[in-house]
């Protein structure tokens, strides 16, 4: 049996993370989704989209299980048969099993099951989940209490039953590990500068660096990641750098983001109510106190930038006004105070250095999504001209 994770038509609600990759390639904890669904059944699944270069070729001749990308859970999804779907009480398909391609009048005549696995409805509900998120995932695996790195005397662990240190780790005098919170993860090769503090829960992707004096509670961070400051209930998906002061609270961070020297956003409104959230031309009601920067993949800040609560940024975005910048930005702005376009062929030639400086070199495909990116993204700048 092969396994299929799809999106469904509410990819939209995961922008500006779900700009240039699959729901499936989404950070939710410790893991991708496409990662938590291999270590479920043991092997790597499939990826499907309706959006061309997003997904894998499948073949529909095969016993394909079909699961939907935005799933917490996959709990009783595994033994559903052939010619079978799974659905909530709204009618979502959870899950679907066949070895064809199914007709749309097909597919309504599948068995049908009801579950109620809960799924993702926003990204911002990745950030609400990620202390719940990050504690089952790091308790129940069996390496937890394993040090594979040598500490020094003058390193602080609450509880060594609650932590795992992978190989070739730097932990320099001063570092601070507080698990009362949850468990801590450190991969391998990671480095954490001296008189830094870590509040479980919280999960460091390999290769990553953090400064010294930093402050990090329930955190989810991506491979090669460099960070300092004070930085709270926020994901980062990975090779993203925000290595100097600010506060950065209740926040999703793409991959290839650059925060300038003292960025910091709001994530908290001031007077408690629930954070409202724009993106392209509507608004939306997160329902959630907490909520501060979502930014895409490629964006970058000027020193001192600062975010009002519940800021949206597009992809290949540039700012570096002294104010606060607009609370949603499309793909590819410059905002110093005033719009410009970023120019396509500028910020690819950008990203292929930047991404070549971590030795990975963009292929055809990803520049194929970034043009599309664009192209489809046009008419939302023209409305900022």
């Amino acid at each position: 049996m092969e396994i299929v994770l799809f999106e469904d038509e509410k990819y939209p609600n995961f922008y500006p993370i779900s700009c240039l990759r699959s729901l499936g390639e989404i950070r939710s904890g410790r893991w991708t989704q496409k990662e938590r669904v291999e270590r479920w059944f043991g092997k790597s699944p499939l990826i499907y989209s309706m959006r061309a270069e997003y997904g894998d070729k499948i073949d529909y001749q095969k016993d394909n299980l079909f699961l939907n990308a935005r799933l917490k859970e996959f709990k009783g999804l595994a033994d559903i048969k052939s010619g079978s779907k799974v659905i909530n009480k709204d009618d979502e398909v959870l899950a679907y099993r066949s070895d064809r391609l199914l007709s749309i009048r097909e597919f309504e005549e599948l068995n049908t099951i009801q579950k109620e696995n809960p799924l993702y409805e926003f990204i911002w509900d990745i950030i609400g989940d990620l202390k719940n998120r990050l504690v089952h995932d790091l308790e129940g695996d069996p390496n937890l209490g394993q040090i594979q790195s040598p500490l020094d005397e003058l390193i602080y662990i609450e509880d060594p039953k609650r932590i795992f240190i992978g190989s070739e780790v730097k932990i320099e005098r001063g570092v601070i590990f507080n698990t009362q919170g949850g468990p801590i993860w450190i991969d391998n090769r990671v480095l954490i500068r001296g008189n830094t503090v870590i509040d479980g829960p919280a999960y460091i992707g390999e290769g990553c660096q953090i400064k010294p004096g930093s402050f990090l509670s329930n955190i989810g961070i991506g491979r090669v990641t460099k960070l300092s400051g004070e930085i709270e209930d926020s994901i980062f998906q990975g090779y993203a750098n925000k290595q100097h002061f600010g506060f950065l609270g209740h926040s999703f961070i793409g991959e290839w983001v650059n925060l300038g020297a003292g960025t910091t956003d709001s994530d908290l409104k001031n007077n408690y109510r629930p954070v409202k959230v724009i993106i392209e031309d509507k608004t939306y009601q997160t329902n959630m106190q907490f909520l501060g920067l979502l930014i895409g993949d490629h964006s970058k800040t000027a020193v001192n930038t600062s975010f009002n609560t519940g800021s949206i940024i597009g992809p290949f975005c540039n700012i570096f006004s002294q104010g606060f910048p607009p609370k949603y930005l499309p793909p590819f702005t410059w905002w110093g105070g005033d719009f410009s376009e970023y120019k396509l062929n500028k910020a690819i030639e950008t990203a292929r250095k930047v991404m070549k400086r971590r030795n990975i070199e963009m292929d055809a495909q990803y520049e194929r999504k970034i043009r599309k990116l664009f192209c489809e993204t046009k008419n939302l700048r023209k409305n900022w001209e």
